[in-house]
This record gives structure tokens, sequence and C-alpha cells, in this order.
């Protein structure tokens, strides 16, 4: 059973107009290609996430997911316990590709569209394990800290991400030109003008942390273990998981 929950920004419920689709659509057909190709390493974290779920979990689960997205990851969800799944995310347009995604999966689900804090907070019961990949590190370093005591709040087990993650030592600005340099000629499957957009969207959006700030921000949030799991082959996306 998928129940779709709309939550509405404007005091109207006015639907996103056909330009802001059209760049959704454009923006996401691009991320696409990368997570075809597994640029991201989206295969390797998915067996990691259920190896990890079906070590930690020999009961029925809730899990959380954080900026979901279209949720196509969640075929990790695939031969694990989870009884109940919460997808929240901004966009209504992947929350509209998420439920196709999600509509044969053999357990139930429940997608929010809304600000992440608040949808956690208003959970009527913790979920057992909440995960969110590629999207805390737009936040300032206050706001992932606010996020994160939320979900340490709101989850029973374990908390999982998956960010880009800045070297020791290493400045924003380096870390954007160490981008630029090792992914620009890895990425040829994207043409000139997705490379920009793509481009465009990390040096306006990216905020990433470095391991140690990463694994304290999971410290600060109240979680009392956090540790790194995997990181992918370029060195820029690191999973961690924070135990209650």
């Amino acid at each position: 059973m998928v129940n779709i929950l709309i939550h509405q920004f404007q005091p109207d419920g006015a639907v996103v107009d056909a330009s802001a689709l059209e760049q959704f659509q454009r923006q996401w057909a691009t991320y696409q290609k990368l997570v075809d190709s597994d640029e991201l390493s989206h295969a390797a974290v998915g067996a990691l996430l259920r190896d990890t779920l079906n070590r930690s979990f020999d009961r029925p689960f809730a899990f959380l997911d954080i900026a979901c997205g279209d949720a196509s990851q969640m075929r990790a969800l695939s031969g694990t316990k989870v009884r109940h799944y919460h997808g929240v995310d901004l966009s209504e347009p992947a929350l509209e590709l998420a439920a196709n995604n999600l509509k044969d999966m053999p357990f139930e689900v429940e997608l929010d569209h809304g600000d992440f804090v608040e949808a956690v907070t208003r959970r009527p019961e913790p979920a057992d394990v909440a995960w969110c990949s590629l999207s805390i590190h737009h936040f300032a370093t206050d706001e992932k800290l606010r996020l994160m005591r939320a979900l340490h709040a709101s989850t029973g087990s374990l908390l999982m991400i998956y960010e880009p993650t800045r070297q020791d030592g290493e400045t924003r600005e380096g870390y954007l030109q160490r981008f630029r340099r090792v992914n620009q000629p890895r990425w040829t499957m994207l043409t000139p003008e997705e490379w920009a957009q793509i481009d465009h969207h990390v040096t306006t959006c990216d905020l990433p942390e470095t391991q140690a700030a990463w694994l304290d921000l999971g410290r600060q949030a109240g979680f009392s273990k956090a540790r790194e799991l995997f990181q992918d082959p370029t060195g820029f996306y690191r999973m961690f998981r924070y135990d209650r």
C-alpha cells in the first residue's frame, strides 16, 4: 500500500509550475546518468545498507528515508525484514517517481512532502533506522546538527548517511577544485551542458564536512557511537553509521 502525504508549501496548494517541472526533469535526467553508470557507488552502498540491516534486525522494522528522491536505491530493502517505509523529500515530482518505484514492494509505504525536521518530529512513533543519502551536505553545519538531533530523537536504533566528504585539512574551495579535477575527466557520459549543470549545483549547494566533522556531528546529536563504514574509490563519498 502506498500512502502519499503531500504537504504543500504554498497556502493555496499550488502545484509545481511547468518551467519548474521541466528544470527538475532535466536535472534528474543528468543525475540518473551518474546513477546508471554507478559513478556514485550506489551498488556498493546499497549492498552494504542491505547487509547492515540484515545483521542489525532479525525482526520487522520501520525505515525512515530522509531526502528519498525517487527511492530507486530502496531496491536494497528487498530481502530485509522492513515492515514500514517512510520517505520524505522536498520535491513533489521526485515523490511521484518514488510512488511508482515502490508500488510493488512487499511492505507498507508512506511518502511525505515537506521539511525534513518537521516530518521527522511529527512521526507518531520512532523509526528503528534512519537513512539519508547525498543530501545533508546541502545544509550549513548548524543545520546539519539540527537535523541529526531530530533524527536522534526519532530513531530507536541507528542512523546511516552517505555524503560527500572533504579531506583532512581541505577547504571547501580545495574540495571544489578536486571535484572538477577528478570527476570531469571521469564523467564522459555527460554532455558539456550536463557537466556545467552538475558543476553549478556543486558550487552553489555543496557544503561537505570532513570525516572527523561528520563523526563529531553524530556525537553532538546524541548518538553514543559514530564510525565510517565505506569510502568510494574516488574518495569523495563516505558512508557513516551512528548508533543510539
